[in-house]
């Protein structure tokens, strides 16, 4: 199933986030991954699994040769480099790394919003998101998907 919704929920003096029970029981894991997200300085959360196989299937070349490409390289840095491995608490908190919660914007005892994006999740800065493609509607962006598709 896919993972969806929106969910507001508070960060914790100490940095811990609480993962909605409906997001924990179709993450199905005990671990997570969190990264620095596509968009915007989000932070993206996979199960591990998930987030093995887009890495793998993002850098992995025919030959092995794919460290000498830059471009796998930067990627590298940019998404593989920052990634941490956390475990979800008996209560279902994860606790960000400082580094992380920096580069989002997130500070202790605000509200931030996890977003289910189907196969991971991200977590944003409120302000943040409520910014975000504010002038998209969805219509729109359905169209250029069904466009993409057809070339």
């Amino acid at each position: 199933m896919l993972l969806t919704g929106e969910y507001i929920v508070r960060v914790d003096e100490k940095g811990r986030v609480s993962i909605p029970s409906k997001l924990r029981t179709l993450l199905g894991v005990s671990q997570i991954v969190v990264t620095k997200g596509f968009d915007g300085n989000c932070l993206a959360i996979f199960t591990p699994q998930f987030f093995d196989e887009t890495v793998t299937n993002a850098i992995a070349g025919q030959d092995g040769l794919q460290i000498l490409s830059p471009v796998v390289r930067k990627f590298t840095r940019k998404f593989v480099s920052p990634s941490q491995v956390l475990d979800i608490d008996s209560n279902g908190r994860i606790n960000i790394p400082l580094s992380l919660r920096e580069h989002a914007s997130i500070g202790v005892k605000e509200e931030i919003i996890l977003i289910g994006m189907g196969k991971y999740i991200e977590l944003w800065n409120k302000e943040m998101y409520e910014d975000l493609d504010s002038d998209e509607s969805i219509s729109e962006l359905a169209q250029e998907l069904a466009e993409m598709k057809r070339s």
